[in-house]
């Protein structure tokens, strides 16, 4: 699966935990995509600690997102905040990254 769509599937996964998962979608299912998504970013592009850094703040902003709930509306703002500056992150820091041995071997897409 090429970057581009493993970062459109991180992106609506964001927009979903950042509705509340209106549309009848689950969270733990929308965190597991989400983390599986990253996991397949790490795993395809060259070890590189800045992107690994960035794919942990937005694995935790995902996660505040999903417990956001039951907290404030500002909270919601700030986690929705840094969920969108973490992706924006992972993106322009993507645009230097060379694949992975492994994406190499299995041909992905970039």
């Amino acid at each position: 699966m090429p970057l581009r769509t493993l970062l459109e599937r991180i992106e609506h996964g964001i927009v979903d935990l950042a509705a509340g998962l209106r549309d009848g979608a689950d969270v733990r299912e929308t965190m597991h995509a989400l983390r599986s998504a990253l996991s397949d970013i790490c795993a395809l592009t060259e070890t590189n600690p800045k992107i690994l850094r960035i794919v942990e703040r937005l694995l935790r902003a995902g996660e505040r997102l999903a417990m956001a709930e039951a907290r404030p509306r500002r909270s919601l703002a700030a986690a929705r905040g840094a969920a969108t500056r973490a992706f924006t992150a992972l993106a322009a820091a993507l645009v230097d990254t060379r694949p992975s041995r492994i994406a190499v071997s299995l041909g992905r897409g970039w």
